[in-house]
């Protein structure tokens, strides 16, 4: 919030002696530009997936090889928190209603089995991060359908969908990509704590939201 940003400048300008002070953002342009100005900035950027899985094997000796790569590393996106904490079977339970949603907005609608997955997304905080797993399921097959539409597929994260991503590329095409997405609410529903499994079955009928929301995710 704009008024706990600028407590934050006060503290920039007038830091406590022998403290150093390290701000992490994913959006270095959602900061007001005032703290942007007094600050150094580092980008961090992914760490390979090699380097993941030796760090999975050293801090992570409890897990199965095929437990620890390629599927984890790869699904971590180089951020090493991600890579020691994902829970898999919640990341392939998330995934599998997002390849629903995705299917219901690209190719072939079936709204009973669309119904039946957004039905369990319900109010409250546990719908909440069910919802907010989903979305963030949602990215890596919307970004591998957009991988086989770009012709470079080896670059895509879970090598397990190879099919359906191609599958689901085939509803795509650059132009209709390039086309910005018609208005709509439905797709920050879950942020709004309205009827969640509304807002998700709204948003699979409207393909270019569902994109950009998952891409956001």
């Amino acid at each position: 919030m704009k008024e706990a940003a600028n407590s934050l400048l006060k503290v920039l300008e007038e830091p406590p002696e022998h403290t150093s002070l390290i701000l992490l953002t994913e959006n270095p342009q959602e900061l007001l530009p005032t703290i942007r100005s007094r600050a150094v900035v580092h980008r961090l950027g992914a760490i390979p997936s090699t380097d993941l899985e030796a760090l999975l094997a050293e801090r992570r000796p409890e897990l199965k090889p095929k437990d620890r790569a390629p599927r984890r590393p790869r699904l971590a996106e180089g951020a090493v928190g991600r890579a020691l904490t994902i829970d898999l079977g919640v990341y392939l339970a998330s995934r599998q209603d997002a390849l629903i949603l995705l299917r219901t907005a690209l190719r072939e609608p079936d709204y009973s089995q669309l119904f039946h997955a957004t039905e369990s997304y319900r109010a409250g905080a546990d719908g909440q991060q069910k919802t907010i797993n989903l979305l963030r399921a949602a990215r890596q097959p919307h970004r591998g359908s957009l991988l086989v539409v770009a012709g470079t597929p080896a670059l895509i994260r879970n090598l397990d969908l190879e099919a359906e991503l191609d599958h689901l590329a085939q509803g795509l095409s650059v132009d209709w990509i390039d086309e910005p997405p018609a208005p709509s609410s439905s797709g920050t529903g879950h942020e709004a704590h309205l009827l969640r499994s509304l807002s998700l079955d709204s948003m699979a009928g409207e393909p270019r939201t569902c994109l950009t929301v998952s891409d956001r995710a």
